[in-house]
């Protein structure tokens, strides 16, 4: 994420995909529901959680 928190292509391709793991993972389909879980993940990509499986990690321990 740069200094004006403009998320990258590459940063979003890599949250997308936790985002769509973690819903299929605990079949998560309602978009009410799936918005919950973006804004956890996003929230942790802004505390410096960058990588895919430590973003899908911490997601877990946070539900």
């Amino acid at each position: 994420m740069t200094a004006y928190q403009v998320v990258e292509p590459a940063e979003l391709t890599i949250l997308a995909k936790a985002l769509d793991d973690h819903c299929a993972r605990h079949r998560i389909a309602d978009e009410m529901d799936r918005e919950q879980v973006a804004l956890k993940l996003f929230g942790l990509f802004r505390q410096g959680v960058i990588d895919l499986a430590s973003l899908s990690e911490e997601l877990e321990r946070v539900g």
